[in-house]
């Protein structure tokens, strides 16, 4: 009676959690995983961060961070603006919608030259960040990969 008692537990966990989890695909790789997926926090949490092979000693990327914000898509971008000064950023296009921010950005961090192209989508008390990062120097070479998974991007 024990064993089966184990045996149930041990089918209803599985069901359970491949019902819950979303798995994660990386084909090319060669690998799935399954993904960890929480509830939006009131700070800043990054879910994924997804990386290229390093080309010239850079791996470009893709990340998504969500941000608590509760104020429009609007002052989203002035705040944004406002960083890019700071940073000394130069913003190549700049596109707002309702509640979409399209940016295409560069600028030098920690000694890199590097090429930003990112989606901020605003959700409730939430803007979800979604960023493309390569070198300037190689921004060509990936650019089409970074764009497409950026724009791949969707809100439930």
């Amino acid at each position: 009676m024990f064993i089966k008692k184990i045996v149930l537990f041990a089918i209803a966990s599985i069901l359970i959690s491949s019902a819950y989890a979303e798995k994660l695909e990386f084909s090319k790789y060669g690998f799935s995983i399954n993904s960890l997926d929480s509830s939006p926090t009131s700070g800043m949490v990054q879910p994924i961060q997804m990386f290229l092979p390093p080309l010239n000693g850079f791996a470009p990327n893709v990340n998504v961070q969500i941000q608590a914000y509760n104020g429009t898509i609007k002052q989203y971008r002035k705040l944004s603006e406002e960083q890019f000064k700071q940073y000394d950023f130069t913003i190549l296009s700049i596109k707002e919608t309702d509640n979409l921010l399209s940016l295409e950005y560069i600028g030098s961090m920690q000694g890199l030259s590097l090429h930003w192209y990112a989606k901020a989508f605003k959700k409730g008390s939430h803007v979800y960040l979604v960023t493309a990062t390569g070198t300037q120097a190689d921004w060509e070479v990936n650019k089409e990969e970074l764009m497409s998974n950026v724009n791949s991007f969707q809100l439930k």
